[in-house]
């Protein structure tokens, strides 16, 4: 089982050298299989803790550990090779490239990994389970919305990650689509262990996790 922490993280940003503090003391723990939400106003600062524990950005001061290892004291390819193994990501828009295929843009992280001779044939698997082998020779202009958000989540399975962290996932959708999505994830999470760490304002989402917390006034606290 993985297990990822958070411990005194701060971050800050600097917009004409005057410093804009966004997070506090952020001190959170999450292992695989775990379903966690994090709530709060647009602008509190949930899209940044998600990147920060994902490993898109630096913390300003504490620590993330990945299986108590320090991120910040990894080489910048040995983090690369930390997300891309271990982290799946989906986001509000769905970020697919428009000139592959609905296969292909699933593809791409194992082809970069390149670590599974069954690539394919997982492929094949996942598409299945996300109801949409009807569309895997399709562009993503064909799709409709949620449509492309299962894609999107097929392509942060395809290297069984023990992460997969969603940045409102559900915003762009309509409340048919936002529930299919939603049921699929958790149903995903529960067959495969994979911790589901979600920024939402979805209330109907939410009920769905076992622990919330609320990111207000720079810190997290559990709900």
């Amino acid at each position: 089982m993985s297990k990822l922490t958070c411990k005194n993280v701060c971050k800050s940003f600097y917009i004409e050298n005057e410093e804009i503090e966004v997070l506090k003391n952020i001190n959170i723990s999450i292992s695989s299989g775990e379903l966690i939400a994090i709530s709060g106003v647009s602008g509190a600062g949930k899209s940044t803790l998600l990147h920060l524990m994902a490993s898109l950005d630096k913390v300003s001061s504490g620590d993330i550990l990945f299986n108590d290892k320090n991120i910040s004291l990894l080489k910048s390819n040995e983090v690369s090779e930390l997300r891309l193994n271990n982290y799946g990501f989906v986001y509000q828009f769905h970020h697919l490239l428009e000139d592959l295929t609905v296969l292909e843009n699933i593809l791409i992280p194992g082809e970069i990994s390149n670590s599974n001779s069954n690539l394919l044939q997982e492929a094949y698997e996942i598409i299945e389970n996300i109801g949409l082998s009807h569309r895997l020779k399709h562009l993503p202009w064909k799709l409709s919305g949620g449509e492309k958000q299962r894609v999107a989540i097929a392509r942060a399975l395809i290297n069984k990650p023990d992460f997969i962290f969603l940045d409102e996932p559900t915003g762009n959708l309509d409340e048919q689509n936002a529930k299919i999505i939603q049921d699929l994830l958790i149903t995903l999470s529960k067959d495969h262990g994979i911790a589901l760490v979600a920024a939402t304002h979805d209330n109907k989402f939410i009920e769905n996790f076992e622990t919330v917390y609320k990111l207000e006034d720079k810190h997290l606290t559990e709900i």
